[in-house]
């Protein structure tokens, strides 16, 4: 094949038309000798999965014995359902002694947790002596969903809450607030040690309901009008250069003004405060910040101290979106909260149903005691070193650090129960195998969960996994509000939607399929629901028949659905469906990447690229880059490719087992060109009404675009690849387009080498962990109903900010 693309440069001088025959026919003298000669991809067959999937679960047993857990327990009871425990740890230490005298009974061991709010006021943690065994797991479960609530944080007396009277009080309240806000004196509360300030402000829950710290504007963004100065910055500092100082009383940050009118009161504030923060995007729309203000005066902000890219409005279409937080004279509706640091006062406008004498008001902050584990963090649960352990049947709220870690061991396991409420990050799995949440819903936190595990230089696989959860509303921006890290892991028929974050993963034999993504990333920009980049070393990520639809751009940079950013290797893109995923399906610009048998419509590009280094010239000026590294950047940043591969997999570890024997085309990649799309496939798709089948952006920073409407410049691709243009398709050929259902009619025969994609197994799945799932067609077709006639690409301030969902308690 590669003979064949070789030559495809002789005929760069033919015009459009030409061309198109000429390179048509090499791809598909290619092609077939491609498949003649190497098959399908591994990764194209449905058995591909057993391997991460055989051994994933217990087995389903009935225990042989039970302990119960109540509200109204005491923990010198026998732990009979008429007499439970009262605690947790009692029932552990019940199967402890089980254990060591009678051992586990056939069936294993469940503790029954009776239906009621349990507050969890010190780590909860579970070690390799509280094990069971494949046939004899130990397993703590709710009596039912949803009715077994594990509770962190400080309840507030809310019979203490009073209405703020007092005339000095209400002058610093929004003229909406007045006579509807309450307010406690927590100088004497061991709570306000939550409320630090200076960014550090705390979370407060009501009724199973997380607050919302007052800002403004309350949902989405303003903008900045005038950028008075940029501010010093810390992205291209030099080893050892040190940032500008700076203090309260010298702030030497940017300094900007609003495009709306700040309110005096605002300025008024700040000055016996000096605690407010800038969040938003000050330079780049896929950069969310969080910086502290420094100063405000005759209606300019600034801001306290250095940023990392400074503050330029570098799309000159779209105006640098920004909101202020923590602001007490704009807490404006039910829902919004504010603690006055210097007063130590709480405010709270309450929320409909609150009732003094049986509503909960929780702050959310320490977490207790216990054992920080190897994330740093405390969680409510913690598995150390434990297997065959299973959670389920719970609700954690209100939540510090962590809801659950689970550290080391096997077959530990997170089922059916909702993480909610939180101000970190809901779990945590570091290490062991076949350590899994599944059938969770995670919703109002900071992060979700991240999950690592395996070991790269030997390439031992640690099968972790995430499977059949919905992960929703949770307030992380850009990548990592799920992160994965490692060797082997499972990430499938999973929902995520309704958020500005999204999956980062630094993996090796990652597998992400059957999952379903949309409404996510609607206010940032050069965004994706799933993103890796700048590794050499992430080989044979398969991203394959996963749904992404509506992601509906802010404008600016592009939103696509799956990225290997920054000339990163490995990624396969297969089988997927994109419908409105942004500006389209997929970018990537380094080696060993493919975009294969995927559909894509209704965006503007099926595949984004870059124009990269290809001649022996250029490919030699790429090597000598990376001199900068230790001289003008720090050793290791971004970019630094051959230094952060080597610290992974070792010394030249390409050339030695395991690697050697598992990814031989790695190579060849990096002996002959690392620095462009080498190697990769784009091939075998479909799409429709997308008007640039590859677009490559030129190094320079134009674009580049198309050289007809019909063919990329291929050109500027490396011969030793396959890029074949895609078929076009109709949208007749679908089931039912209008409910989102993009299997192929029965009277339809795909194209030869395209493979059908199980469309239909898609999504959040019924089994014994969830036995009841969303009805696919009525929300998909809300769904499309919802963002039938709203288009991305052009900024419009109300459109966007109108895409923030409401909060649960203000929806009517």
């Amino acid at each position: 094949m590669n003979s064949l693309r070789f030559n495809q440069h002789r005929f760069a001088f033919m015009r459009p038309t030409a061309l198109l025959l000429v390179n048509l026919l090499i791809y598909s003298l290619g092609h077939a000798q491609e498949n003649k000669e190497e098959g399908q991809p591994a990764f194209s067959f449905p058995e591909y999965s057993a391997k991460y999937t055989d051994n994933q679960f217990l087995k389903d047993v009935a225990p042989g014995a039970k302990f119960y857990v109540g509200p109204n327990g005491k923990d010198n009871n026998p732990g009979t359902k008429n007499k439970p425990f009262r605690s947790l740890e009692a029932a552990r230490n019940a199967i402890r002694n089980l254990k060591t005298t009678k051992g586990l009974p056939d069936g294993g061991i469940e503790v029954v947790v009776l239906k009621g709010t349990y507050f969890i006021e010190n780590e909860f943690r579970l070690l390799k002596e509280d094990s069971g065994s494949p046939d004899k797991p130990v397993v703590y479960s709710g009596e039912a969903p949803d009715e077994v609530i594990f509770s962190s944080g400080a309840e507030l007396n809310v019979k203490k809450l009073h209405k703020v009277k007092n005339e000095k009080l209400l002058a610093r309240l929004h003229p909406k607030a007045r006579g509807k806000v309450l307010s406690i004196d927590l100088t004497k509360h061991q709570a306000a040690k939550a409320f630090k300030g200076d960014g550090e402000y705390g979370q407060l829950a009501m009724n199973g309901s997380m607050l919302q710290l007052a800002q403004w504007p309350n949902r989405g963004y303003n903008h900045i009008g005038e950028i008075l100065e940029e501010g010093p910055t810390t992205r291209w500092l030099k080893p050892n250069e040190k940032p500008m100082p700076y203090s309260k009383e010298n702030p030497t940050g940017g300094k900007f003004r609003f495009k709306e009118n700040l309110s005096p009161s605002i300025a008024d504030e700040f000055k016996r405060t000096g605690d407010m923060r800038v969040q938003g995007y000050f330079h780049n729309d896929w950069y969310f910040q969080n910086e502290a203000v420094g100063n405000i005066e005759e209606g300019s902000v600034q801001l306290l101290h250095h940023t990392r890219y400074g503050i330029v409005n570098k799309i000159k279409s779209i105006p640098r979106r920004v909101r202020l937080f923590n602001v007490l004279a704009e807490l404006d509706e039910p829902g919004e909260w504010y603690f006055d640091k210097k007063e130590q006062r709480l405010y709270v406008w309450p929320i409909a149903g609150f009732m003094p004498k049986t509503s909960r008001l929780t702050v959310i902050g320490d977490q207790g005691k216990g054992e920080k584990g190897k994330s740093g963090k405390l969680a409510m649960i913690s598995l150390k070193n434990t297997s065959n352990v299973i959670l389920k049947n719970f609700v954690f709220e209100n939540t510090a650090d962590l809801a659950v870690s689970i550290e080391g061991g096997e077959h530990n396991l997170l089922a059916t129960s909702t993480v909610r409420n939180g101000a970190g990050k809901g779990v945590n799995i570091i290490g062991g195998k076949y350590n899994g949440i599944t059938a969770c819903n995670f919703y109002d936190l900071y992060a979700a969960f991240s999950i690592s595990g395996g070991d790269f230089r030997s390439l031992e696989h640690c099968f972790n996994f995430a499977t059949n959860n919905i992960i929703r509303d949770c307030r992380y921006r850009g990548y990592g509000l799920i992160g994965l890290s490692g060797v082997g892991i499972y990430f499938a028929h999973n929902l995520l939607y309704n958020m500005n974050g999204a999956i980062s993963y630094k993996t090796v034999d990652l597998l992400m399929e059957y999952n379903e993504f949309y409404n996510i990333g609607y206010e940032m920009g050069d965004f994706n629901v799933a993103y890796c980049g700048a590794q050499w070393y992430t080989m044979n990520n398969v991203l394959r028949y996963n749904f992404v639809h509506h992601l509906i751009e802010p404008g600016g940079h592009p939103v696509m659905a799956f990225r290997n950013d920054d000339g990163g290797a490995g990624l396969k893109i297969y089988g997927n469906v994109f419908y409105r995923s942004g500006r389209g399906g997929a970018a990537f610009q380094g080696p060993l990447n493919d975009y294969q048998n995927n559909i894509t419509m209704d965006c503007s590009v099926m595949w984004w690229t870059n124009k990269s280094a290809i001649s022996p010239d250029e490919i030699q000026d790429r090597w000598k880059d990376l001199s900068k590294f230790g001289r003008d950047l720090p050793k290791g940043d971004k970019g630094d490719y051959l230094n952060i591969v080597e610290s992974v997999i070792g010394e030249e570890g390409w050339l030695k087992s395991p690697w050697k024997e598992a990814f031989p085309e790695m190579k060849e990649m990096i002996e002959s060109n690392p620095w462009a799309q080498t190697f990769c496939h784009v091939k075998d798709n479909y799409t429709f009404k997308v008007s640039q089948k590859f677009h490559i952006h030129g190094g320079s920073g134009t674009i580049e675009g198309l050289e007809s409407s019909e063919v990329g410049r291929f050109t500027d691709l490396p011969v030793e690849g396959h890029f074949e243009l895609p078929t076009d398709i109709d949208l007749s050929v679908f089931r039912d387009v209008s409910s989102l259902d993009f299997s192929f009619n029965k009277d339809f025969t795909p194209k030869p080498n395209f493979k059908p994609i199980p469309f239909e197994e898609i999504g959040l799945v019924k089994d014994r962990f969830r036995p009841s799932t969303p009805d696919k067609k009525k929300y998909r077709s809300e769904i499309y109903k919802r963002f039938k006639s709203e288009k991305g690409g052009r900024y419009n301030a109300e459109i966007v900010n109108a895409r923030y969902p409401l909060p649960s308690y203000l929806k009517p």
